[in-house]
């Protein structure tokens, strides 16, 4: 004979098979071909686009910070002709090349590897190089 079954574990059984059914359908629907059923596939962030920046705008960001006038740490001012002429008798591949992979001077000065700005491109070093070149 059975043992009597009492009103509250027949609803907490009834309830408890119901969650279990549910549980169930919805894994079956996930991995089902119907388009209908959910999808969970990862969405991706969207990326940026950033439009890379002017020499000037380079200049105004980082270069500022060592060739603003009166010029930091060995670094030529811009615009000051006699600090520039050495640098500029080398030629503006070297500037460049400089300003790309880094220089420390006789003189004592220091040119970090892109102006301490890995994250520019050689094209925005470039740029800002050209850009102190013309002022």
């Amino acid at each position: 004979m059975h043992a009597p079954v009492h009103k509250a574990s027949s609803r907490f059984i009834f309830s408890l098979g119901i969650f279990i059914g549910l549980a169930l359908a919805q894994s079956a629907l996930a991995g089902s071909d119907d388009p209908a059923a959910p999808q969970h596939a990862p969405i991706a962030a969207p990326q940026a686009v950033v439009a890379p920046m002017s020499g000037q705008k380079v200049y105004s960001e980082v270069c500022i910070a060592c060739h603003y006038p009166p010029g930091a740490g060995g670094a030529p001012a811009l615009g000051d002709r006699t600090a520039w002429a050495p640098r500029l008798a080398q030629g503006k591949d070297t500037l460049i090349a400089h300003a790309l992979n880094g220089f420390s001077g006789k003189a004592g000065g220091l040119m970090p590897k892109k102006g301490g700005r890995l994250d520019l491109s050689d094209a925005e070093i470039i740029g800002a190089v050209e850009y102190m070149i013309e002022q």
